[in-house]
């Protein structure tokens, strides 16, 4: 962990990281940023001071690939920095983007560089290892260099366009910098192909989409209903359906057109009509892949009609390409339902999914080959479309020609279909309904027809061409899926039309027919037999036909007479329907003034929010200054200390040098200095000792004489203060004794009147004194028995309590006694494990003290003896200083009488 000031100052620890680099440790450099800038004290700093640490913080990542790390010191920064400074934060990332990009281009011409210079003869190319790598390995020389040097970056640039739409996802700060990253993400995908980066880039954009509107109470979330966030949002989401178009990745395509249609419904403001011209040209690649001819044709036809009175955008050629598409899908429609003898199960289970399709269409309903012929009727397409290509839809659709059909279309598929490639993939299609209608228009002429003669009259121009074996294929599949009613005779090599009257299976074309089919003829004959009876009946009964036109003017006389009030109901029900349009309207508006408070409310809790932020934010900048403060005066008394250090100890150090050590480094000169002055003043009392011990030794030598004269005077002082004390107390004594007397005398004359009164108070109290005395025996005894009853009652509990104690204590003593003896069998282990251990010891002990003694006796030295011990030192050769004579005693000291010690002072002061 770095140290405490390394982790309150960024520049501290830039400067401390750039060391680190400089001397190539760059590990520990990066370690060393990544630790600050994960503590919490960083928070606190301006974000101004934090960038250069930032970006030398993604510097160090990218050169060491840690994408781990990248993240974690981005996702903190961006707390930092996400109320103060957003802008920082989009700055470093644009930064970082670019500088991995480099990395991805450098890479690539490195391992260009690599394969050129692997190849050392260039007219063989192709060495014996190579091709033996090839086929061990099925890979070629660039692809083991692309994976060796340029795999490693692009796949570090995927991380962190990942981890940064991780970090700036669902935050109203960054939303702009988020769609930003996004685009950049799938231009990445885009370039390098990158096909399963890209689902994964799809599915994350797709699940920060909705998590959006999962926690879209959340604060700094963002917003799906501001129409510039949608916008951000639907340009995104349009870019990477082009992205995916490209690629052709048409499951992402399809399932981004399913967002963009989300967003659309989300969205209140109106799209711009080339985004959804957009929209509805990828529709119809996407649902050309998916081979459905009639949500194809209905693409188009959305397509179309948005950009056909945009002339100021698209220009009259592109009009008309995509009037050729409109026209050509549609009529590449099939014609045919299924028969309802056949069961319609693929129908049912494509229900839900024609749903879906039309939702994305825009449309309310499923659209049909009748609905987009009469679309195309109704339009301007076939006035757009090129000449040549508006017979086509009077051939197919108008005109009944069945011996002729294909004859005439085969110019127009020959030279304008198939040598356009815009609509050439139309043309299979084409021929498919040209010849379900050929066969149609076949029936209603023709009873059974052979198959040569529709083999003759099927033929189509290369590319289209169909072999017999494809027709006879393509009736049967008809017939099988219902759409033809016909029977194949192989014996006699015909076709048999179903003539059942009965089969409800028509065409849901309104195209051109000769005369009616029989299941037509069948369908019409209630009708028909109805029309007849009504003729008859008018020619033979005329008063019937008089009766029902008298019936029908007295019809319109009474619808006329209901008229008015059918009126005057159909203005009440419409005012009613205004009515409730209006109540409506008026819920609505409601809800959008609630809606508009709640907004007001939020942006004023947000505003409130803002301010106790910024308030907070004074607070800890005010907090910051005075610890600033604190800091400063600590810097000072620690310079005054490293002054006061520098004068002590006398170190030629630089007071700035004493100034950048920590604390423990100036205990350490501290203990350094305070040794030095121990060891300094050790010597001096050596020396001092040693020169005390010689003057002592001087001034007993030369006291020694004077000591019998200074005895006798010592004794004479003792003797005489001895003598005045004694007879000062013998004074004290006898002037006491005398006092004490005198006392005695006076007290014996007062004490007969004291006996006398004394008895005459026993006598005046004496009854009342033996009631007293017999209240108090009496409740002394009374006392007594309670106490001797509270006494029994406490000693019986005391016993049982006493009996369960001692229980306890017996099974407590039990339990101490088996752990008292398991632990003396363990300390019995102990001592003899010690005594072993000692014992070795000893003998370890013993052998050194020998070698240490033989080393000592080899390299002995004279050592220094105190004067007073060198009689007796062991080995002395230092012979003791001869004695004085002592003087002859004064004639006033006995012989016998025991010597005084007085102290050296003293005996100098008497001498």
């Amino acid at each position: 962990m770095p140290p405490r000031y390394h982790q309150i100052r960024p520049e501290i620890v830039l400067r401390r990281a750039e060391e680190l680099i400089n001397v190539g440790q760059t590990v520990s450099a990066l370690e060393t940023l990544y630790d600050a800038l994960l503590s919490k004290h960083l928070r606190n700093v301006n974000a101004a001071n934090t960038e250069p640490f930032l970006r030398k913080f993604v510097e160090l990542c990218i050169e060491q690939r840690c994408g781990k790390q990248l993240k974690e010191g981005l996702m903190q920064y961006r707390n930092i920095v996400q109320y103060t400074n957003p802008e920082s934060l989009a700055a470093v990332i644009e930064t970082m983007l670019e500088n991995i990009t480099k990395r991805v281009t450098s890479a690539q011409h490195n391992a260009e560089q690599v394969i050129v210079g692997a190849i050392e003869d260039l007219d063989e190319t192709e060495t014996p290892e190579n091709l033996m790598m090839s086929l061990v390995s099925g890979e070629q020389s660039r692809d083991r260099a692309d994976r060796a040097l340029v795999t490693p970056w692009l796949k570090f640039l995927w991380e962190a366009y990942r981890n940064l739409l991780e970090i700036l996802r669902n935050n109203v700060r960054f939303e702009a910098l988020y769609q930003k990253i996004s685009n950049k993400a799938i231009d990445f995908c885009r370039t390098y192909e990158r096909k399963t980066e890209f689902h994964r880039l799809c599915e994350l954009l797709r699940s920060h989409l909705q998590t959006i509107t999962k926690y879209a109470h959340q604060q700094n979330s963002i917003n799906l209903s501001n129409p510039e966030t949608m916008q951000l949002f639907l340009d995104t989401h349009f870019h990477k359906l082009n992205t995916a178009t490209e690629m052709e990745l048409w499951q992402e395509s399809y399932r981004s057109v399913e967002d963009i249609h989300d967003l659309i419904h989300q969205s209140k403001r109106p799209i711009h009509p080339q985004a959804m011209a957009n929209y509805f040209e990828k529709l119809t690649r996407i649902m050309y892949v998916a081979k459905n001819p009639l949500f194809l044709a209905a693409a188009w036809h959305r397509y179309y009609n948005f950009i056909h009175r945009q002339t100021k955008i698209f220009t009259e050629e592109q009009l008309q390409s995509v009037a050729n598409n409109v026209l050509l899908s549609t009529l590449a429609v099939p014609i045919i339902k299924p028969s309802s003898r056949i069961l319609s199960a693929a129908a049912k289970e494509n229900k839900q999914r024609t749903q879906r399709f039309s939702s994305l269409l825009f449309l309310s309903t499923a659209p049909t080959r009748v609905s987009l012929i009469n679309d195309l009727i109704s339009g301007d397409v076939l006035g757009r479309v090129l000449p040549e290509l508006r017979p086509l839809y009077d051939l197919v659709e108008e005109q009944f020609h069945p011996l002729s059909i294909c004859k005439k279309l085969s110019p127009i598929l020959s030279e304008q279909i198939a040598s356009n490639s815009d609509v050439a993939k139309y043309g299979t299609l084409l021929c498919n309904v040209i010849l379900t209608r050929l066969l149609q228009q076949l029936s209603q002429v023709y009873t059974s027809v052979q198959l040569d003669f529709i083999f003759r009259l099927a033929r189509f121009p290369q590319p289209y061409a169909m072999s017999p074996a494809e027709i006879e294929r393509f009736i049967m599949h008809g017939a099988r899926r219902g759409e033809f009613q016909l029977r194949i005779d192989h014996q006699t090599r015909s076709v048999v039309f179903d003539t059942d009257p009965f089969d409800s299976s028509q065409s849901l074309s309104n195209g051109a027919q000769l005369q009616a089919s029989p299941s037509d003829l069948m369908r019409s004959q209630l009708s028909s037999l109805a029309i007849c009876l009504s003729n008859a009946q008018r020619v033979a009964c005329p008063e019937y036909t008089a009766e029902k036109q008298a019936e029908k003017a007295s019809a319109v006389a009474a619808a006329l007479k209901s008229m008015t009030e059918e009126h005057r109901l159909a203005t009440a029900r419409k005012l009613v329907i205004d009515r409730r349009k209006e109540i409506i309207e008026d819920t609505i508006a409601r809800k959008e003034r609630a809606e508009a408070r709640e907004r007001a409310m939020r942006i004023q809790r947000e505003q409130e929010l803002e301010r106790e932020r910024r308030a907070e934010e004074k607070r800890r900048r005010e907090e910051e200054r005075l610890k600033k403060e604190r800091d400063a005066i600590q810097r000072a008394e620690a310079k005054k200390l490293a002054e006061s250090i520098k004068q002590k100890a006398g170190l030629d150090v630089k007071i700035d040098d004493l100034e950048k050590m920590d604390t423990s480094k100036l205990l350490e000169l501290q203990v350094e200095q305070i040794e030095k002055e121990k060891q300094d003043m050790q010597s001096r009392l050596k020396v001092l000792g040693r020169r005390m011990d010689h003057t002592e030794r001087a001034y007993r030598k030369c006291e020694k004489p004077l000591l019998e004269d200074d005895y006798e005077n010592q004794k004479k002082a003792d003797r005489e203060n001895h003598d005045s004390a004694r007879k000062l107390q013998l004074e004290q004594s006898r002037e006491k004794f005398e006092q004490d007397i005198a006392q005695k005398k006076r007290f014996l004359r007062m004490f007969d009147d004291f006996n006398s009164v004394r008895k005459q108070l026993d006598q005046g109290r004496s009854e009342a004194l033996a009631a007293e005395r017999k209240r108090v025996r009496e409740e002394l005894a009374q006392a007594r028995e309670d106490r001797i009853a509270e006494y029994r009652r406490v000693k019986a509990e005391k016993e049982e309590a006493e009996a369960r104690e001692r229980a306890e204590k017996e099974a407590r003593e039990r339990a101490e006694q088996e752990a008292k003896a398991a632990k003396e069998a363990e300390m019995a282990r102990l001592r003899e494990e010690l005594a072993a251990q000692r014992a070795r010891d000893e003998e370890a002990l013993r052998v050194r003290l020998e070698l240490e003694a033989k080393r000592e006796a080899e390299n002995a030295k004279p050592k220094y003896v105190p004067p007073g011990k060198r009689n007796v030192a062991t080995g002395s050769t230092v012979t003791p200083p001869p004695a004085v004579p002592p003087k002859p005693a004064s004639s006033s000291a006995s012989p016998g009488a025991p010597k005084k010690y007085v102290p050296p002072s003293l005996r100098r002061k008497q001498a």
